[in-house]
Order: structure tokens, then sequence, then C-alpha cells
């Protein structure tokens, strides 16, 4: 179930909370956003630099303009298994609701990635009332492919666009869900 508890938790599943980021939160970037095998598909590693402005940036903008992007907690024992959200709007060429997920390696495999996407789905059509969520994932990220296909999403086709902060990250597979998919399914 899709709820808005508070200003601090977006969604909450039978599992998972999805929370506003904490200052707390920085090891939780550098392991992420800093680590060779979980930036593997998006291009290569980022500075510490980079993953500190990413965390106090995802404070500031969390629900301005339908921008959240927080971290995914067990709500059972407060574990954080990784990082989840959404923006809107973020590339002119592919208007709707963009969103993607890390699952740290000890969480992976254990169906995170799908509940927190149906939690997305969910709220984006049901709550929001928009008409299009999206992903794009790497070609050979077959884990994430996986998920967003067996999940009932449409692959699209292959795109190339360049991103500033995922240098390397230039050739996507674009995966949507539409409104009428949402509704029909």
């Amino acid at each position: 179930m899709t709820t808005l508890h508070n200003e601090n938790i977006l969604i909450e599943t039978q599992r998972l909370q999805l929370r506003r980021v904490e200052e707390g939160d920085g090891e939780l970037f550098l392991h992420l956003f800093c680590d060779d095998g979980m930036m593997h598909y998006l291009g290569g590693t980022w500075t510490v630099e980079l993953a500190e402005e990413t965390l106090q940036e995802w404070q500031r903008e969390w629900g301005k303009n339908n921008y959240y992007y927080g971290v995914m907690v067990i709500k059972e024992s407060g574990q954080i298994v990784g990082i989840a959200g959404f923006t809107e709007d973020t590339n002119p060429e592919e208007p709707g609701i963009e969103f993607s997920w890390f699952v740290l390696p000890e969480y992976q495999k254990q169906g995170y990635a799908s509940e927190i996407t149906i939690a997305l789905l969910e709220f984006v059509f049901g709550v929001l009332k928009k008409d299009r969520l999206f992903a794009e994932t790497h070609p050979e990220n077959i884990a994430s492919n996986r998920v967003l296909k067996k999940l009932g999403f449409k692959n699209a086709g292959e795109r190339k666009h360049e991103y500033e902060s995922l240098p390397g990250f230039e050739h996507q597979v674009l995966w949507e869900f539409e409104r009428t998919d949402w509704e029909n399914s």
C-alpha cells in the first residue's frame, strides 16, 4: 500500500518505507555512488564531492515539483536497503515521471526492487494522477531489465543520452508504464 504519512516518509509498503534523505546518510551515498560494483552500469564511480552534493540536493529538493529521492528502509529492523525515487520531466525528450532505485548488494534478489517499483506505480498513477512512469537502464543490466519486464513495463527501445552526472551512461534501454497499463492491470 502506498501512503504519505508525513513530510519525511513518502511511501510505505509491506516491508519498506521510502524516507527523506538525512544528513547521516552520507556513508550510504559514498557506498552507492563511489563503488565500482554499484556504478558499473552507470558509467563509473562518482567523486566524494559529487556524492555529497547529491545528498544535499536530495534533502533540499524533496517534495518540490514531484522530486522525491530517498532511502529505502526495512520497517521492521530499520536496516537500509538502498535508495529509490523519482523526478518529473527530467528529460525534455521523455515527458513524465522518471524513477530509479539502487539496492545494496546484500539485499539484492529479495524482491525489494519489485516492491518499491510497484509502490511507485501506485503512487504516481493513484496519488499524483500522472500518465507515464519510465526508467532507463543499461542494456547489459540483466537484473534491472528483468524486474521491469516482469512488472509489465514496456521496452520502448534503446536511447542515447548523455548525463553530466553519469559520464559513460550514454546508451540506455527505455522502459515505460502508462496510466492505461496500470488501469488495465
